[in-house]
């Protein structure tokens, strides 16, 4: 007799929920990852590959200890760019996209396959990113003739120009984080990331984030369970 609306489905928590963190940051953060799609985390447990990527970008954001972080302006222009572009959301969201690019390839070799070769445009994820925007981050590196710019099929070459400046930016973050980590900490998190078993069981009154790890988990990730794939994993990470 009584009709009612069909419930809402139920949506995947987001990046901006899923990771929280220093809260003068949150707009920052959830600017550079609006629009990110559920499948742009190819892992069993997405939540926590936001909450490690967060903890990283924030990582990269701060100041280094001790020194001025070779006069980069990190709150004007990124991690590791100089004040002068597209904005710092741009810069946040290609940092976002470079960290998602480390963990997935991480993930890969210490489930014993190879690392994708390939980082792709983040555009197809969902992240708002313009063409103009991107032609503008990659100008950085490649000079590029405005005629080329407005050619049919360039729109193709730009996304080639995209993963090539992201692979170079997975590389960035990789070295940057092993500065500003070291690698017990770093290899640590990016195990946890589907190694959760190898955690000590959170307290349920326990609603702390999952980062960063206690320092009796980064111990007994390092040192409690050895095997191959640790091995492997460690010797890429470190390389």
């Amino acid at each position: 007799m009584f009709s009612h609306p069909a419930p809402e489905p139920v949506q995947p928590t987001g990046p901006s929920a899923a990771a929280p963190g220093e809260p003068a940051l949150d707009g920052r953060w959830r600017a550079a990852t609006a629009g990110w799609r559920p499948s742009s985390i190819r892992s069993a447990g997405p939540e926590r590959v936001w909450a490690w990527v967060r903890h990283a970008w924030e990582a990269l954001l701060a100041p280094r200890a001790g020194g001025d972080d070779d006069g980069v302006v990190a709150d004007e222009g990124g991690p590791g760019r100089p004040a002068t572009g597209p904005g710092p959301r741009v810069d946040d969201l290609l940092t976002v996209a470079a960290l998602l690019a480390l963990q997935e390839r991480f993930l890969a070799v210490a489930a014993g396959e190879p690392a994708p070769a390939e980082v792709p445009d983040p555009r197809r994820d969902g992240a708002a990113l313009s063409d103009d925007e991107a032609l503008t981050v990659v100008r950085r590196t490649w000079e590029i003739d405005p005629a080329e710019a407005c050619a049919d099929g360039f729109a193709a070459e730009l996304s080639g120009f995209l993963q090539d400046f992201l692979d170079e930016q997975a590389e960035e973050v990789r070295e940057r984080l092993l500065d500003r980590r070291g690698p017990t900490q770093l290899f640590a998190e990016l195990w946890s990331l589907e190694h959760v078993d190898e955690l000590e069981p959170a307290a349920e009154q326990d609603a702390a984030p999952p980062f960063p790890l206690s320092t009796d988990d980064i111990a007994w990730i390092v040192s409690g369970v050895p095997g191959p794939e640790k091995h492997t994993a460690w010797g890429w990470l470190t390389r």
